[in-house]
């Protein structure tokens, strides 16, 4: 057993066989390089790294199985046996650890360079090789989910992991990429719809693990104030129980209300203050135009298309091994932040990374609000669902007629609110 002492949770303790096979290799330290948000722009104290955040959810996930384990003891393990739930539980840990160990760098920014979904699918399944999986994921599909680094997790997870997981910690490597992409079990059988609890544990819609951890992480290291969570009191209260039709739920006790809503507060403030703030999406347009620009000069031959340019630099090989640049014989292993920025340093004719280096921003937010946008649009009916490029459409005629902007000097950028949820 070792001890972690970490700034939000106090010591974390972790067993051994973590540490061994998962925590003291080079995919796992390699998160120590990976940036938890990409809101430094506006909070420069935010400085954690994905590293320390799955530390967080292991411990939070460690505090979720200690408290299960006496509630399934006194239901007599939901009909399993006391063997096969040690192995669940410990396969959530170890999914809590490993649910972003292929994170991109720079946070979300540059995970959908990893390629299509449909194309990420295809290689899960074709490396776990199992009819139902493969049949759970193409549900998951229709529901335009997992997100792309879940995607990349689940398959470095299964295949770099594989030898620890199953013959030296004795656990189950499909189930670990099942938690990692929220991919649930179909078949309604007891013992799959207890795996789908731990599932959604990890991968929730609302209160899980991960979502626990960032959201008191990032309070803390960004500064920000929004509500506060009591994490032992929420855990206290979860309980696994069978609802009206009989099938096994998570489930919380009403006296926990106030600490729902307090997780919910949090992620709300998040997506419109900091997430949404108009200098992080500045910035971080600046930063994914700056790499494809400069992905293009080493892969000329993409046809001006600074996306397949950039996902020769961003994908599995470079995760998990290496790859090496062509022309310049760069050689970039386990692929992080530095890296991306060494690669930006040699590039020194490109302005957008010279403009987000140095802040000197050409740009500035005309509105940074709803109240301000219906400020200067008074025209746009207010409420009215648009969608986006019908809105920039509207917003760059009344900037062009109105005001008399050149177009070209226009940005419209999206607002983000799936990311915020991992």
């Amino acid at each position: 057993m070792k001890r972690i002492l970490d700034t939000v949770h106090g010591y974390i303790m972790v067993g051994d066989e973590f540490i061994n096979h998962i925590i003291d290799t080079p995919l796992f330290q390699r998160l120590r390089r990976i940036e938890q948000t990409s809101i430094r722009s506006v909070y420069p104290s935010a400085r954690h790294d994905r590293f320390i955040h799955s530390l967080g959810v292991y411990h939070i996930g460690s505090l979720i199985v200690d408290h299960l384990k006496n509630e399934a003891k006194a239901n007599e393990y939901w009909g399993q046996t006391e063997t096969t739930m040690m192995v669940l539980y410990n396969s959530y840990l170890a999914a809590c650890l490993l649910h972003d160990i292929a994170h991109a760098p720079f946070s979300h920014s540059f995970e959908r360079y990893y390629g299509k979904k449909s194309d990420l699918a295809s290689l899960l399944k074709n490396s776990i090789k199992n009819d139902n999986f493969s049949k759970d994921l193409d549900i998951a599909i229709l529901k335009d989910e997992p997100n792309f680094h879940e995607y990349m997790s689940a398959y470095v997870a299964y295949t770099q992991f594989y030898d620890g997981l199953r013959h030296r910690m004795n656990l189950n490597p499909e189930f670990v990429a099942r938690m990692i992409t929220g991919i649930y079990y179909s078949e309604q059988k007891d013992y799959y719809q207890i795996y789908n609890c731990f599932i959604s544990l990890l991968h929730g819609k609302v209160i899980d693990a991960d979502r626990l951890d960032y959201a008191c992480r990032d309070v803390w290291a960004s500064g920000y104030s929004t509500s506060s969570i009591d994490l032992r009191r929420l855990i206290s209260a979860l309980h696994i129980m069978r609802n009206g039709n009989g099938d096994y739920v998570v489930c919380f006790e009403s006296n926990s209300l106030n600490e729902i809503e307090g997780v919910l507060n949090v992620k709300d403030f998040q997506v419109k203050y900091v997430i949404n703030h108009h200098v992080v999406c500045y910035e971080q347009w600046l930063l994914t135009m700056a790499a494809e620009t400069m992905a293009l000069k080493y892969y000329p031959r993409e046809d001006h298309n600074g996306a397949l340019a950039l996902g020769k630099i961003l994908n599995a090989d470079a995760i998990t091994s290496c790859i090496t640049i062509p022309n310049v014989n760069f050689v970039i292993k386990n692929i992080s932040d530095d890296d991306l920025i060494f690669l930006l340093k040699q590039d020194n004719d490109n302005h957008y990374y010279n403009q987000w280096y140095s802040r000197q921003y050409t740009h500035s937010a005309l509105w940074k609000s709803k109240d301000e946008f219906y400020h200067f649009f008074g025209e746009v009916e207010k409420n009215k669902s648009l969608k986006h490029n019908q809105f920039e459409e509207r917003v760059k005629h009344i900037l062009t007629e109105k005001f008399r902007i050149d177009s070209n000097s226009i940005i419209i950028l999206k607002p983000v609110f799936k990311h915020v949820c991992k």
